[in-house]
């Protein structure tokens, strides 16, 4: 996961005035925020399948493709079968605007992985105790410390994707910018 945070200031308050003045700028610079969510959601999809073992049709052998028949853990839903389509469908795009790690609010964008068997998959591990589990071990061991799926493909396009939104950002605020000018 990443430790450094990016901070830009004023995307909600740039692209709301934005759109009173000039709406083709607006829609310009939430392209740009969702062609990047896009590349992200289409490599996170890719990363499922390609950690989908193709002799076990799941990351690992033990885990089932079929939802637990007797459930008995997880509130009673039990162990999340592996359906890649399911994931695939579970990790979405959000323009919602919310708390990120508690300090800051975020409005240009994120992916969620919201399916069981995906989220299991992203963030098993992260608990320091949970390195004493065979299950996270293998994790571990097999696929990298937690943050596996869409978290990866954040940390590792991370500066590309900063640097893109940064200026589409700076660009709106310059269009913006000039707006005013001109009617005053």
């Amino acid at each position: 996961m990443a430790d450094e945070v990016i901070v830009l200031t004023g995307i909600k308050e740039t692209v709301d005035a934005l759109k009173q003045f000039d709406k083709a700028a607006a829609r310009k610079f939430n392209k740009v925020i969702n062609d990047e969510l896009n590349r992200a959601e289409k490599s996170a999809d890719n990363l499922v399948v390609q950690f989908t073992n193709p002799v076990y049709g799941t990351p690992m052998r033990g885990w089932r493709k079929t939802p637990a028949t007797n459930p008995r853990t997880r509130g009673g839903a039990g162990w999340p079968a592996w359906d890649v389509g399911t994931i695939q469908a579970g990790i979405k795009k959000s323009r919602v605007q919310g708390k990120v790690r508690g300090d800051y609010t975020t409005s240009a964008g994120a992916l969620i992985n919201s399916s069981a068997a995906g989220a299991i998959f992203e963030v098993a591990g992260r608990n320091a105790n949970a390195s004493r589990n065979q299950f996270v071990r293998y994790l571990s061991n097999s696929f990298g410390k937690a943050s596996r799926l869409i978290w990866a493909v954040v940390d590792k396009d991370k500066e590309a994707i900063q640097r893109r939104v940064a200026a589409a950002l700076e660009d709106a605020k310059k269009t913006l910018q000039t707006n005013l000018n001109s009617r005053s």
